[in-house]
């Protein structure tokens, strides 16, 4: 189970049933860009209380939150999945439990379904708990998200207008228009997604910067 974590913005819950890959990973990419937990608590616009138990693994960032830290930490969200078990360099087929994983707030699972990262393209098996949120306030990021709903039913809500899922359903839309994805109903929601150019980057091989604040009504 997982339970309200005091204190959290943006949905973040406390995490009690294992270590997350994203901590780890972001207290050292922090470290290494030699920027200061306060500092980028502030970035980010989280506590810096929250932010030091996401980097200790007790709490789950929730998906707005988990963008923004890729974006001012000058990496992409595939940087945080987790390899469940390493495969080798020319693999084509990715089995059932070897899927790199990445863990969220409210229970929210998504699961890489390429072999390694792969440049502006992310093919990924994702899971929302009954109640799930994407995000406390519509989200925007760079790219195009294209899903279908596997089973459950899923809210998805794309420039203000709620669409409703029911499995079989499919979606296409501009990922930097305002969204969110809310799981209603009694059972998991379970999604297959393809996302095209959500982590460009730059010549660098860092993120670029992008506006990763809530959406309000009538913004361009």
């Amino acid at each position: 189970m997982e339970s309200t974590e005091p204190g959290a913005l943006q949905g973040e819950t406390k995490q009690t049933t294992g270590v997350s890959s994203i901590g780890p990973r972001a207290r050292a990419l922090r470290t290494a860009r030699g920027v200061g937990l306060r500092e980028l608590a502030r970035r980010v616009g989280v506590t810096p209380s929250l932010l030091s138990q996401i980097e200790r693994g007790g709490v789950n960032p929730s998906v707005g939150t988990l963008f923004r830290l890729a974006e001012e930490l000058g990496t992409t969200t595939d940087s945080f999945f987790r390899d469940h078990r390493r495969l080798g360099a020319q693999a084509m087929v990715v089995g059932r439990d070897r899927r790199a994983r990445i863990e969220l707030s409210g229970g929210i699972v998504w699961e890489r379904l390429t072999p390694t990262d792969e440049a502006g393209f992310e093919f990924m098996h994702t899971l929302y708990p009954p109640g799930a949120v994407s995000s406390a306030e519509l989200m925007r990021h760079p790219g195009r998200d294209y899903g279908i709903l596997v089973k459950g039913v899923l809210d998805i809500t794309v420039a203000f207008e709620t669409h409703r899922l029911q499995p079989g359903d499919s979606i296409a839309f501009d990922a930097s228009l305002p969204h969110r994805l809310v799981n209603p109903g009694p059972k998991e929601a379970e999604t297959i997604w393809v996302v095209l150019d959500r982590n460009p980057t730059t010549g660098d091989g860092h993120a670029p910067s992008f506006e990763q604040q809530p959406a309000r009504r009538g913004a361009q």
